[in-house]
């Protein structure tokens, strides 16, 4: 028996031992030998009778009731990767940069799908068929087999474009694997990850290593930040910057109130509500890719192309205004927040930072956030592993006016109570869309724009 006479017999490949039962195979792509007795014991308790592993573990394998299938190196898997995938019908779009990848990943798709053209979206948000969600992940950039299991599903369901968020971390851990793009889009690049990375210029090397050694001949890179331009000169005619795409098409951006902008260009126009400039500015670059996709541009675009949780305006009536967001870079909140004192209204700011991630990052995201804000109330973020006292006073000391309340949910409620007291602009940032909450191994239920929502009612 072989594998491919499994795949004739209908087997699919799995990396997850929750996802095995008795027709799948079981692909553990590690050389760690405790998870490797561990994973494998659970896949066979789901009555999974089919392993592929590495050819380390042969000798020690003593269960003769599997079936075991092994690899030796990564000319290996691709050939197993040949038997069990087939998407050369589909067409990937790359999103990577420092900010905005999920914004325009599940904007683009958004865009596609309220113009009847059928695509996908793999990100942080989890994995999205036309839209609907059918899949949540625990990476932005999810494992190499889970990707490719992604991707033929898609392939199944008729699909023909699919927008993929590809982290760095993910790249350099091989996520990716051998998969090449037709289409990729850099946002910018700033700094992040260098807890991971160690410094910033391994940081960007990781990026543009990415979109060189990843494009198909032909295939086109979208730069949302011009000065990246001299990294990509090589490519010529396959490199379209959204300065050039604006200027090509006369494409004006009016802002007709604080919260209210119109992109207008030719015989069309489309309306955007958003207290963020750079949320706008991600909507051009959605706009730029779907135009050189499409030869044409969209019939239908509205706030649904926002993703949930990047400056999402949740309340907004008698001058109080509570907005939801994900930034967690220096970078980030400069974007979020460099607008808001133009409004002469008061800004508050809850926020805390993650812990087992850069350190060396909040001192520099409280000096902006006080830079921009008049009140900061510092809160527990997702600790992790890290003692939360800490790390909120590191962030106390460099803030302008802040208040400590260690609990995020207590946090949220003096907000909400301060603002119906005081009146403003309450920002609630860091998590976003996130669900849960993490205090060492631990995660709890927790939703920022849930929470909100019951203490707003009382506004």
């Amino acid at each position: 028996m072989n594998l491919t006479y499994l795949k004739k017999k209908g087997f699919k490949i799995v990396t997850n031992w929750q996802e095995c039962n008795k027709k799948t195979i079981f692909l553990f792509d590690s050389k760690n030998n405790t998870k490797f007795i561990d994973y494998t014991n659970l896949a066979i308790k789901k009555n999974c009778n089919f392993v592929i592993c590495n050819i380390k573990f042969k000798r020690d394998i003593k269960k003769k009731s599997i079936n075991f299938f092994f690899y030796d190196d990564k000319k290996d898997l691709e050939n197993i990767v040949k038997i069990f995938f087939s998407f050369n019908r589909l067409k990937l779009i790359f999103v990577t940069g420092t900010n905005g990848k999920t914004s325009i990943a599940y904007g683009a798709n958004r865009l596609f799908n309220i113009n009847g053209i059928r695509s996908s979206y793999i990100g942080t948000l989890g994995f999205f068929i036309n839209s609907k969600k059918i899949k949540q992940l625990n990476n932005t950039t999810p494992p190499y087999f889970e990707m490719l299991n992604l991707l033929q599903v898609s392939n199944d369901n008729n699909v023909k474009f699919v927008f993929i968020e590809v982290s760095s971390i993910g790249y350099c851990e091989g996520r990716i694997g051998n998969l090449c793009y037709d289409y990729c889009i850099l946002t910018n690049l700033e700094s992040d990850h260098l807890d991971y990375h160690k410094n910033i210029n391994d940081y960007h090397l990781a990026k543009v290593n990415l979109i060189k050694g990843h494009r198909l001949k032909n295939s086109i890179l979208f730069l949302q930040d011009y000065n990246l331009k001299n990294k990509f000169n090589s490519l010529g005619k396959d490199l379209i910057t959204q300065d050039n795409f604006i200027s090509k098409n006369n494409i004006s951006i009016t802002s007709k109130k604080f919260n209210k902008y119109q992109i207008t260009f030719k015989d069309r126009s489309y309306k955007i509500n958003s207290f963020n400039d750079f949320m706008v500015k991600n909507i051009i670059s959605i706009l730029m890719v779907y135009n050189k996709i499409t030869k044409k541009f969209p019939l239908k675009i509205n706030t649904s192309l926002f993703p949930p949780g990047r400056s999402e305006i949740i309340y907004n009536k008698k001058n109080r205004v509570i907005i939801i967001d994900y930034a967690h870079s220096k970078d980030a909140y400069e974007n979020l927040l460099n607008k808001f004192p133009l409004l002469k209204k008061r800004i508050i700011i809850i926020y805390g930072c993650g812990g087992d991630r850069d350190k060396t990052k909040r001192s520099q995201i409280a000096k902006v956030i006080s830079k921009y804000t008049d009140i900061q109330i510092i809160t527990d973020d997702n600790p992790r592993n890290e003692d939360p006292v800490m790390i909120r006073k590191i962030l106390v000391k460099h803030s302008s006016n802040p208040i400590e309340i260690p609990s995020r949910r207590k946090a949220i409620k003096f907000g909400i109570n301060y603002l119906k007291k005081n009146n403003g602009i309450l920002i609630i940032s860091g998590k976003g869309h996130e669900e849960t909450q993490t205090y060492k191994n631990k995660s709890y239920l927790f939703n920022d724009k849930i929470i909100s929502f019951n203490y707003a009612k009382n506004l």
